[in-house]
C-alpha cells in the first residue's frame, strides 16, 4: 500500500516573495552575479513625509469619534545602505543590482479629535518611522568625457513601518483624553523610484552622487486598547520626498 505524502506546509511572507520575484525580474539572464565585485553604498539626506486621514471611530452603543488632520507633513533625516552589482551594458551605461535598506526617522501626524460628531475638546498625535528594504536597480548614463553622469533607480519590496507615541490632550481644560491606541510594527508593500547627478573622482576614485528620491511607504494601523472601539486608527497612505547624497565607501 502506498503512502500518500502530504504537501510541505511552506509558508512564505508577502514581502519576501515580492523582494524574490522582483529579483529575478530585474536581472538579466547574461548578467553573472560576482559577489566580489558588488560596491557598498553609504546614503544620507533628508525626507517630508506625507501620513495621517480624517476617519471616523466607532464607538460601542455611542456614536463615535471623528479624527480630523491638522498636520499631514513633516521631515526628518534618513540614512541608507545598499548593495550592488555592477553589469557594464555599453561603454556610457552601466547598469547596478542588488538591495538598498533606508531607515527614515520619527516624523509626526497631529489632528483633533470631534467626540461623539458634535465637540472638539480634543487633541491628538502620533509618530511614525519606516525601514523600507528593496530589491533596486540603478541606471547610470556617463557623459563622453566620464565626470559625471546621469543615474535613475528604482526599488520594489516591503517597509517596516512602526507607528509610536499616540497621545491626547485636552483642549477645553476638562475633556480626560482616552489614549485609546498603541502603537505597534507592521510590514507593507513598498516602492521607490528617483534621478540623480553622479560625479566621478570626487573622493580619490570615488564618486558622490546626489539626487532626489519618491517613496511610496503603505499604510499602517494602530492597536485599539479597547473592545468598545468598533475599528483602528489608520495612517493613510504614507508617502514621501526625500533629497539624497550617496558614496561608496
Amino acid at each position: 500500500m502506498k503512502k500518500t505524502m502530504s504537501p510541505l506546509n511552506i509558508k512564505l511572507s508577502l514581502p519576501k516573495v515580492i523582494t524574490l520575484a522582483t529579483l529575478l525580474a530585474i536581472v538579466p539572464p547574461s548578467f553573472a552575479l560576482d559577489l566580489t565585485k558588488g560596491q557598498k553604498i553609504l546614503q544620507l539626506g533628508g525626507y517630508l513625509n506625507h501620513s495621517g486621514k480624517t476617519q471616523f471611530i466607532g464607538i460601542e452603543d455611542l456614536i463615535g469619534d471623528r479624527f480630523t488632520v491638522s498636520k499631514h507633513h513633516d521631515g526628518n533625516l534618513l540614512v541608507g545602505l545598499g548593495y550592488l552589482f555592477n553589469h557594464p551594458v555599453k561603454k556610457a551605461i552601466q547598469l547596478s543590482y542588488g538591495i538598498n535598506v533606508f531607515y527614515l526617522t520619527k516624523t509626526q501626524v497631529k489632528g483633533q479629535v470631534i467626540q461623539e460628531d458634535l465637540f472638539e475638546n480634543l487633541a491628538y498625535k502620533y509618530g511614525l518611522s519606516h525601514v523600507p528594504v528593496y530589491a533596486a536597480a540603478k541606471a547610470s548614463i556617463d557623459n563622453p568625457a566620464n565626470h559625471y553622469a546621469i543615474t535613475f533607480d528604482s526599488g520594489i519590496g516591503f517597509n517596516i513601518l512602526t507607528t509610536s507615541s499616540f497621545h491626547e490632550e485636552s483642549l477645553d481644560g476638562m475633556t480626560l483624553p482616552d489614549h485609546a491606541f498603541s502603537g505597534h510594527s507592521q510590514v507593507t508593500f513598498s516602492a521607490m523610484a528617483g534621478f540623480g547627478v553622479k560625479m566621478n573622482d570626487v573622493f580619490g576614485h570615488a564618486p558622490l552622487e546626489c539626487g532626489y528620491r519618491f517613496f511610496y511607504l503603505g499604510q499602517g494601523k494602530f492597536k485599539k486598547q479597547t473592545n468598545q472601539l468598533l475599528n483602528n486608527l489608520s495612517t493613510g497612505p504614507s508617502y514621501a520626498n526625500a533629497l539624497i547624497c550617496s558614496v561608496v565607501v
